[in-house]
Parts: structure tokens; sequence; C-alpha cells
């Protein structure tokens, strides 16, 4: 329930992702909750995409684009906030890294999936 609730915070907070937490989520109460399992793959906004990832790990390019606009976004304002030079260092090196990993997943449109 704590991963449920960051990651839907994380809606409202550009500094918190909702992704990693409601993926989080899911894989715990697979076995711990399957009432909350079944209730985050069926919910209208949540389900589609969480439920894209886990069955065929890829994201609409929506979702995709939506991510790496936002990541880098907040990833600047953190960068430009924070004053110690190993600390921009470090968000730059995590920033890359989300970036590619999010490259490297298939990208489905709604059409693509439907067939």
């Amino acid at each position: 329930m704590l991963c449920v609730v960051l990651g839907f915070i994380g809606v409202f907070l550009p500094l918190l992702p909702t992704t990693p937490f409601l993926l989080l989520a899911a894989f715990f109460s697979l076995r711990s909750s399957p009432a909350i399992h079944s209730w985050l793959l069926s919910h209208k906004v949540l389900g589609p995409p969480l439920r894209q990832y886990l069955d065929e790990r890829s994201i609409s390019r929506k979702v995709y684009i939506r991510a790496v606009v936002f990541l880098w976004l907040t990833m600047s304002i953190s960068i430009w906030i924070v004053k110690l030079v190993w600390v921009k260092y470090l968000l730059v090196a995590i920033g890359v890294s989300v970036t590619m990993y999010l490259t490297r997943l298939q990208r489905r449109g709604a059409r693509e999936r439907s067939s």
C-alpha cells in the first residue's frame, strides 16, 4: 500500500516518480494482495500502461515522450538547485541511465496493441 500511496502522490509532485512505485506495488501485491494487484491492473488510468509494461516490456510513444521530458525537466531543476558538484554529476548519470533504459524499451501505439 505504501508504494501505491507514493505512486499516487507522485502524480502531483514532479520530483517523486510515479511509475517505479506503481511497478513495485504491482510486483509486491502479486502474491501478498491479489485484490490490490487486480485493482491496479484494472484501474482506468493506471492499468493500461502497467499491463503494457508487465506483459510486453513496452511503453506507448506518448508515455515515453512524457517520461523523458519530465525526467529532464526535473533533473535540470535539481541540477540547478544542488550546490555539490559530485551530486550534479550523479544526477546527470542517473538521468542518462534512465533515458537509455526507456529508449531501449519497445514503443507501441494504441493501434499496435489492439492488433
